[in-house]
């Protein structure tokens, strides 16, 4: 069969097995979920040394923020999946019947899940894991531009599943392009921006309902009162995780003006105590993906003045932890996502003029705060239109199952993570029945005014 017929013919093919077998069981589901975790167990350090080809990812990052995350999300979703499943029933007395609802979630069918090369073992297993958990079949396709890893998921996994529940294609973005024309059920994306809306385009098309996982300009203030060494190591560590290349990394940093001097000495200190004075020789930092990006991310440098870092060395993807100050307004540093290892450190001098300004994205994936005044928190929380606002801390708040992640707006719609993801992959079946014991003939035409007063009086339990 011909690629292209055989990627049009997946979704068909999930469905058709998945109708006749009908709606899997708790117990087949959880059967599912726990060969997933077997097979990332016993290909951990492959996955590993993957992640480390692609991305230069240390093998604590790999596993921390891949492995890790997949493996606690699903022992979380296995505890609580019988309850997710529950049906859900209630009865309602009416005049002349009672109502009884019985109320269920239902599988949409065969979904495509396409995954990022930042995360790539993460972005196309974790919504699996959701999609899974809700009775779907899956077609996963994980980026190509982080080839390792992918042949890598595409050998394990296809390995382990049989292709009628679960499979997964690699290629390039012709390959999504084809897959996304296909007629799966529900399609979940993970990338930028410009590509979801290419994504949603194409979805509309055939009225497939898309879940989208974008990026943003993530604010990270830091006030007179949040000041601390704590403080940024955290930020530092969050900013150059993954170097640089986390859609929920502080985008950029705006620093009090009384504490702005003290504060880039600190991050200094804090990033030579990390990576040392030679990080291209550290083991324990990342490289970037792509060299498309690695260009990009080198032209943000150039827009302000460096304070630290700024090396970097193309043959090896490589480009130092750096800061930079004093940028123009209008540069493009401030207005599109970095999603690199360089961090703009912005003096302000009132929070509410800060939040009024054009360089806090509202609608950014997340936004931190790290401070000690209730009213600045508050109106900051008040001010951001992100689904998470996160204070004193940075990045942690997305490896918990208890959070719905996702975003709105330019950040993206849908959520998923926990019973979140279990919502996001099913929909609400709805058995509804009325039992008579009288007839009220008031409802059936001709209608008459007296029909009207009864109504307005009675509406409550006729309706």
């Amino acid at each position: 069969m011909p690629e292209d017929d055989f990627l049009q013919a997946l979704p068909e093919r999930q469905r058709e097995d998945l109708f006749s077998k009908g709606s899997p069981s708790l117990e087949t589901r959880k059967e599912q979920l726990l060969k997933l975790k077997t097979v990332l167990l016993k290909n951990e350090e492959a996955y590993m040394t993957a992640l480390h080809t692609d991305l230069g990812k240390p093998a604590f990052e790999a596993f921390s923020s891949e492995i890790a995350v997949l493996l606690n999300e699903i022992d979380y979703v296995c505890r609580h999946l019988g309850k997710w499943m529950r049906q859900v029933r209630s009865r309602h007395l009416k005049m002349g019947y009672v109502e009884t609802i019985n109320r269920t979630r239902h599988q949409h069918g065969s979904v495509l899940i396409i995954g990022s090369w930042n995360y790539p073992l993460q972005l196309s297993l974790m919504p699996a894991i959701a999609a899974i958990a809700a009775g779907n079949r899956c077609v996963i396709k994980p980026s190509e531009h982080a080839p390792a890893t992918a042949g890598l998921l595409k050998e394990v996994m296809d390995g382990a599943f049989p292709p009628e529940q679960l499979i997964v294609v690699t290629g390039d973005a012709g390959t999504a392009r084809e897959l996304t024309s296909s007629p799966f059920d529900l399609i979940f994306f993970t990338g930028s921006t410009q590509t979801g809306k290419l994504v949603a385009e194409q979805a509309a098309k055939q009225l497939t309902p898309v879940i989208l996982e974008l990026g943003g300009k993530n604010p990270c203030i830091l006030d007179e009162t949040g000041f601390s060494k704590a403080a940024i190591r955290d930020i530092v560590w969050g900013k150059f995780l993954n170097a640089g290349q986390t859609c929920i990394a502080p985008d950029t940093l705006f620093v009090h003006e009384s504490i702005y001097e003290k504060t880039l000495n600190e991050i200094s200190a804090s990033i030579s105590a990390f990576y040392g004075e030679r990080p291209q020789e550290n083991g324990d930092y990342g490289r970037i993906c792509t060299d498309a990006h690695f260009e990009k991310v080198v032209e943000f440098i150039c827009q302000g003045d460096v304070r630290h870092g700024g090396t970097h060395a193309r043959n090896d993807r490589f480009i130092a932890p750096t800061v930079v100050t004093d940028l123009e307004p209008g540069s493009s540093i401030l207005e599109e996502e970095i999603f690199g290892p360089v961090l703009p450190v912005i003096p302000y001098t009132d929070l509410n003029t800060l939040l009024s300004s054009d360089v806090i994205q509202r609608d950014a994936l997340t936004g931190y705060m790290f401070s000690k005044d209730k009213n600045g928190i508050q109106l900051f929380k008040d001010h951001m239109q992100s689904p998470t606002v996160s204070v004193n801390q940075v990045i942690h708040h997305a490896a918990s199952p208890h959070i719905a992640f996702g975003g709105k707006g330019r950040s993206g719609y849908g959520a998923y993570h926990g019973k979140t993801g279990f919502m996001a992959f099913s929909y609400e079946k709805t058995d509804y029945r009325a039992h008579y014991f009288m007839r009220v003939p008031g409802k059936f035409p001709p209608y008459s005014d007296r029909n009207m007063n009864a109504l307005k009086k009675l509406r409550k339990w006729l309706l």
